[in-house]
């Protein structure tokens, strides 16, 4: 016969306090997402931009004035760099074992997010 749990379950995910490994790994997973489902606006944006001359040129002073596109392109930028960090460490810690212990993982997951954070400065200094 099984025996029931009754240790107590904490359904409410702003009071769980996550170590840094973890927010990492949601983040990742988040970020994912994000770029999942901003690649078909990615694909249609490169799609007018090789259309035809015009087309190019309307697009890159709709790029110029307009701060929303901008804004798009820098959220679409700083998700994909994180993305791509974060999974650049899953597959070293994989593959390579570095990592794997709670003070490694924590140096990584931070250097992760600081690496994201100077990426970010710098399309921030680029597009604007």
């Amino acid at each position: 016969m099984i025996e029931k749990d009754n240790r107590p379950v904490n359904l409410n995910l702003l009071t769980i306090s996550l170590p840094i490994i973890g927010v990492t790994s949601i983040l990742h997973r988040i970020s994912g997402l994000a770029v999942f489902f901003s690649f078909p606006l990615i694909v249609w944006v490169f799609s007018i931009s090789l259309k035809s001359e015009n087309s190019f040129s309307m697009l890159s002073g709709l790029f110029q004035s307009s701060f929303l596109f901008k804004a798009i392109t820098f959220l679409i930028l700083v998700g994909f760099s994180y993305h791509l960090l974060a999974g650049f460490k899953k597959l070293i810690s994989d593959a390579f074992g570095v990592g794997e212990t709670l003070e490694s993982g924590r140096v990584l997951s931070w250097l992760v997010i600081g690496s994201t954070c100077l990426m970010a400065l710098f399309y921030l200094i680029y597009l604007f």
